[in-house]
């Protein structure tokens, strides 16, 4: 239970490093299934996009991670005026 721990608690660094994995996964997937490299049925496009926006909330989730998303969001509010 000691190795599950750290996905759950925002404050180690296992869980950024696991959860940017599966971030960068679940984009290349989307990336190859959008070139139609690979093909996927609707099922499992929806769980990866589901996979995607999961792991993109639990990064936010983390102090430092939400607070530089929250930087650069505002940065880019900033460059549209």
């Amino acid at each position: 239970m000691k190795f599950l721990f750290s996905f759950h608690d925002p404050k180690t660094k296992k869980y950024t490093l696991y959860y940017s994995i599966v971030l960068v996964i679940v984009t290349t997937t989307v990336l190859f299934t959008t070139l139609e490299y690979i093909h996927q049925t609707i099922i499992q496009g929806i769980a990866t996009f589901f996979e995607g926006f999961f792991s993109l909330f639990m990064l936010a989730r983390n102090d430092k991670v939400g607070k530089a998303f929250l930087f650069h969001l505002a940065r880019i509010k900033d460059i549209s005026k």
